[in-house]
């Protein structure tokens, strides 16, 4: 007689890769910024705009540099619910952070209503974890979409987080 082979509990994993567009953006930049002052360099400047050739360069550079510093702060984030809780990870260009909740600890996810930079409507799926922590696993201009991701959210972790009553 066999035995039952053990199955891992069930789980279901939320993910934001957002920022990976803007990574490739800023990598983008400094790929296209890198061409340029090579062939700034082999040819002894830009002709057209003369001895404005290096200051010119060195504030795209310093731009690009500072895009690129600020872009780093922005995740992907992956969140995986089990019996026990949350497992988010979160994945910066030069890091990575993992962090473990308990089931107790969770509440509802909820849909924040905010404004972008050019004063548009925006709907985040927000999940608030212990402490000051705050993950948006969805930003989307359309108020139904956000609403959706919340509740994919709320029955995950009704379905896979034993012990849940958010």
């Amino acid at each position: 007689m066999t035995k039952p082979v053990p199955t891992a509990a069930p789980r279901r994993v939320f993910r934001n890769d957002t920022a990976l567009g803007l990574w490739l953006f800023v990598l983008v930049w400094i790929a296209m910024l890198a061409c340029f002052s090579h062939i700034a360099w082999r040819d002894g400047g830009i002709a057209q705009v003369g001895p404005w050739t290096w200051p010119l360069l060195g504030g795209f550079w310093l731009a690009g540099i500072g895009i690129a510093a600020w872009a780093a702060q922005f995740p992907r984030l992956r969140l995986e619910l089990n019996a026990d809780g949350v497992h988010l990870r979160e994945r910066f260009p030069l890091r990575v952070s993992e962090a473990r909740y308990r089931t107790r600890d969770l509440v509802a996810p909820r849909v924040d209503n905010a404004r972008d930079d050019d004063g548009d409507a925006r709907y985040d799926c927000v999940l608030d974890l212990p402490g000051p922590r705050r993950v948006v696993l969805l930003s989307s201009a359309d108020a139904d979409t956000a609403r959706r991701c919340c509740e994919e959210l709320l029955d995950g972790l009704r379905r896979h987080c034993r012990g849940f009553n958010g």
